[in-house]
């Protein structure tokens, strides 16, 4: 990977990189600080309504800030869309989990489970962020996210980034596992260009080719805390533990970490029951083990921040 050079923070880079720079970055009325402490919790994918009430809830009284909820989700493989399904706990037959929806299913039983989203973020007090994949949802999404995820997969999607340098919402770049800060400044760069200046940058491992497990898909890159504080100062850097790991032990772990080494926050999922989640049930933390970790994180923070 090349480096980042003093010519690329000159030429290429001379908006990101501003070290005088004073970023704001809202959703809703949360102000997400560089120094603070922004927590990010919620399932994998919205399964149901009582599911995400029930969540909320839970990481509300842990201390979470914002709900997280996958609605749109781009699964590695065609099959098993959760949008396919019925609401968890429906007495609906099983869809067949091989079956294909057309786009105009997928945005409308996806606004329904936005809805659930929206309302529960509301009763609880929680500003809410999720994943946008297509560039022509983003109407529909900004009646009910207040902050939107690019997922790693969408990195370089310049059509998304050109709706969401228009868009009136915050975002949250997340850098894909095989690309390089310099990459990930790079797209910033293209936010800042068209000016939208409110965004953070998502850290969730980094692909090597040898690591303690050959089935790990990710190691948790903590260099890259304070590489990005010192690249793009004024950029907040929320840690994604759960798809780091991939496993639901390591995640308290990579957390305590990732808050000693300086990030701003972390984006975790929670589930009542993670062997049962939808998607990506090996990291999922339980309601018990979320207020536990909540409980650490603010010790550490009280340390050193």
């Amino acid at each position: 990977m090349k480096d980042i050079s003093l010519k690329d923070r000159e030429n290429n880079l001379c908006l990101v990189t501003r070290a005088d720079y004073k970023r704001s970055v809202k959703a809703a009325d949360l102000v997400i600080e560089k120094k603070g402490l922004t927590v990010m919790a919620g399932p994998c994918t919205v399964e149901s309504k009582d599911q995400i009430f029930d969540i909320a809830r839970a990481v509300k009284e842990a201390g979470a800030a914002m709900l997280r909820g996958g609605v749109f989700k781009p699964l590695t493989f065609p099959y098993g869309d959760p949008l396919a399904q019925p609401d968890s706990g429906s007495s609906q037959q099983k869809a067949d989990r091989k079956r294909i929806l057309s786009k105009n299913e997928l945005f409308q039983k996806a606004e329904i489970r936005l809805g659930y989203l929206k309302e529960a973020g509301q009763k609880y007090g929680l500003p809410v962020i999720s994943e946008i994949l297509y560039a022509d949802s983003i109407d529909m999404m900004s009646e009910y996210v207040d902050m939107f995820q690019i997922g790693y997969r969408h990195m370089f999607n310049m059509d998304l980034i050109e709706v969401l340098a228009k868009a009136s919402k915050s975002v949250m770049i997340k850098r894909h596992y095989g690309e390089s800060l310099r990459s990930l400044l790079g797209v910033a760069e293209h936010f800042e260009a068209r000016g939208k200046h409110d965004f953070v940058f998502c850290e969730r491992g980094v692909s090597v080719p040898h690591t303690h497990n050959i089935e790990s898909r990710a190691v948790l890159d903590i260099q890259a805390i304070p590489a990005l504080d010192e690249y793009a100062p004024s950029v907040p850097v929320i840690i994604d533990p759960s798809h780091a790991t991939f496993k639901r032990r390591y995640v308290e772990a990579m957390s305590l970490a990732a808050i000693a080494a300086g990030a701003s926050g972390l984006l975790i999922e929670v589930h009542p029951d993670p062997d049962k989640a939808w998607v990506d049930p090996l990291q999922a933390l339980g309601f018990k083990d979320f207020e536990k970790l909540m409980k650490k994180l603010n010790k550490i923070k009280e340390v050193i921040r």
